[in-house]
């Protein structure tokens, strides 16, 4: 599977020149935001892992989102080679399937539901134009046929969220049978990146004169217009996740124009500063789970950077002692936080716990094929499973009992 992936095609918005500015399925869902609840108990300290191998390939390069496994250690995701167009793929608990394409060669996968359905896009005939899909067991198209649309999120009442062209425009949507445009904040574009079990979809929008860009968040339950996030002082705010509370991680701009990793929650927008406090360079918040915790990176004035774990109160360092460069990627409701840290040119997949701080995942290999080195952790599941890009191809972790 994966003989015909190729090097990854940017989905964003501002990639493909539309940019934002400078830069029932399981039946009932739910209806409240969500109490904010304390985490849980982490889990116990020096758990090892069996490991899956889902694709075998060591010239093939991997983008698996935070919401690309659930529950059940399904996986969804995109492949890519060098020579061959990049392809969406399925690990379904048994085998890994190659989604498709609507007749273009290409497809990209990014978020997997409870069902295991998936939400990404595929090229059609028509031309080099992204259209929306649910793969649900049979590759299905969402929008209009020739019209551009590509779709990054969806939940476990078959809500989708994306960006698609309405009357010539690029626009947030919200695909729940039909695709609705969401708007924008004034400018010309938008797009939703995410989406809760609630309904509650957060994205960035062009402000009126199509320069500035600021995130908002979008209540499917009301109806009501985007609401802005706000600033830090600066000029832009980038929303990256939402949780099921409401909760919005990303980046802003403070006042003196560094980026700051933010949590917004019920109008308040926060800036959770940088590792190095007020000597700090930069940080960006690249994932939030149900307890509020945001996992990102922080960058120091000599480039350094870190992954990090904000709690609510304290940014914790994800990073080897000694390394020169660390990330965090993507947390689960425990508070295990994955990604990877490098130490001389040599990066290793890592995980990190409250108790453990920072692991060396290649370390908690159980019978480990020979010659395996795990590279970067990209997602992980409440199980704690965690999907990782290793020096053959896309594996599995999976705890042991």
């Amino acid at each position: 599977m994966l003989a015909s992936i190729s090097k990854f095609q940017t989905s964003s918005l501002v990639s493909r020149g539309i940019a934002l500015a400078t830069a029932a399925l399981l039946g009932a869902c739910g209806s409240g935001s969500g109490p904010h609840h304390p985490p849980p108990p982490p889990p116990p300290s020096g758990i090892t892992y069996d490991v899956v191998q889902l694709v075998a390939d060591p010239a093939a390069r991997f983008r698996v989102t935070p919401r690309g496994i659930n529950q059940f250690d399904m996986v969804t995701g995109t492949g890519a080679r060098p020579e061959l167009p990049s392809r969406a793929f399925l690990y379904n608990g048994t085998r890994t399937i190659d989604l498709g394409d609507f007749g273009g060669g290409v497809s990209q996968a990014f978020a997997i539901n409870r069902c295991g359905h998936v939400a990404g896009w595929a090229l059609g005939p028509e031309g080099d134009i992204p259209q929306s899909f649910l793969y649900d067991g049979t590759l299905r198209r969402i929008g209009t046929p020739g019209v551009f649309s590509e779709a990054y999120a969806l939940n476990d009442c078959g809500q989708m969220v994306g960006t698609a062209r309405f009357g010539g425009q690029g626009h947030a949507f919200l695909f729940g049978g039909i695709m609705r445009d969401l708007g924008t904040l004034g400018g010309r574009a938008s797009e939703a990146v995410d989406i809760n079990a609630h309904g509650m979809v957060a994205g960035n929008s062009l402000l009126p004169g199509d320069i500035v860009i600021h995130g908002f968040i979008y209540d499917s339950r009301t109806g009501a217009p985007l609401r802005d996030l706000g600033t830090l002082g600066g000029n832009r705010t980038i929303a990256r996740a939402i949780n099921n509370a409401g909760q919005i991680t990303g980046w802003a701009n403070n006042a003196a124009g560094a980026m700051r990793a933010i949590r917004y929650h019920n109008g308040v927008l926060r800036d959770l500063g940088t590792l190095e406090g007020d000597a700090g360079y930069a940080s960006e918040g690249f994932e939030i789970n149900e307890a509020g915790f945001v996992v990102g990176i922080s960058t120091a004035f000599d480039n350094a950077q870190r992954g990090f774990v904000h709690d609510g109160a304290t940014m914790h360092p994800v990073i080897l002692p000694g390394a020169s460069f660390g990330e965090a990627l993507a947390i689960n409701a425990h508070g295990t936080a994955v990604g990877s840290s490098q130490t001389l040119g040599v990066q290793h997949a890592v995980s990190w716990t409250l108790a453990e701080g920072t692991v060396d995942l290649n370390t908690r290999l159980h019978a480990a094929p020979p010659g395996l080195v795990l590279i970067r952790a990209l997602a992980i599941n409440d199980k704690g499973s965690i999907v990782v890009a290793s020096n053959n191809g896309l594996v599995l972790l999976k705890v042991r009992p």
